[in-house]
């Protein structure tokens, strides 16, 4: 089963970006509410906002791409990765077919 439509290749980045703006709109929210006692009729200074999930997913983020960077590393010191390969691929010959593995 085929599917002709595609997404764009930016919505992730975008949506990424949605995210993080709206995680940083609900912590300046949650600084509002926490500026002044909660009976009091007359609001207090209202303080900055401690980013509390802004640095836990940047560091997510930064240890995503280490791990993807150390397989890459992997791959490509053991040249498992198959471009090594795509020299040999001669594309007028056709498909190879597959080899018999003997114990």
């Amino acid at each position: 089963m085929r599917s002709e439509f595609k997404f764009p290749k930016v919505t992730v980045a975008l949506m990424a970006i949605i995210l993080a703006a709206i995680i940083l709109a609900m912590d300046k929210a949650r600084a509002i509410q926490d500026s002044g006692p909660y009976s009091s009729p007359q609001v207090g200074p209202i303080r900055s906002a401690d980013f509390s999930l802004f640095l836990p997913l940047l560091l997510a983020l930064g240890a995503a791409c280490l791990a993807g960077a150390i397989g890459w590393v992997i791959l490509f010191a053991l040249h498992r990765s198959g471009i090594h390969r795509l020299s040999d691929v001669d594309p007028s010959s056709g498909p190879r077919p597959a080899k018999k593995f003997t114990n």
